[in-house]
């Protein structure tokens, strides 16, 4: 089974490698997955989503050998019929989410993704 970006994703996870050279882009979507998950995101496709395929197309073995990370997305969306597909939507999410927010300087170093200022 593959999952893959919306072109959209894939010019954002580019980006992103601009400011945070990972080795190797998987990590950086990997990186984009659990933004969208840290900010809620929900895992819905509007108008202006894309097509996934247009970007970067990942085999779900070697995008989560362990399987950890679909678990990880099965325990925030434990009624989504199909994890891959969720995970498929979040990372395109949320790369286009931290792109935007590294424009934005609301992150700004790695250290921004891990600590929030929130005081709830």
């Amino acid at each position: 089974m593959n999952i893959a970006l919306t072109g959209k994703a894939d010019l954002a996870r580019d980006e992103i490698h601009e400011r945070f050279p990972f080795k190797e882009k998987q990590q950086i979507v990997r990186l984009g997955l659990s933004y969208a998950l840290r900010l809620g995101l929900e895992p819905t496709r509007g108008d202006d989503f894309g097509r996934a395929g247009d970007g970067q197309n990942m085999n779900v073995g070697s995008f989560d050998p362990s399987g950890e990370l679909l678990a990880l997305v099965r325990a925030f969306h434990p009624t989504a019929e199909d994890p891959a597909e969720v995970a498929e939507t979040l990372m395109s999410l949320g790369l286009v989410r931290l792109a935007e927010d590294l424009r934005n300087s609301e992150v700004t170093r790695i250290a921004d993704l891990l600590y929030s200022d929130d005081e709830d």
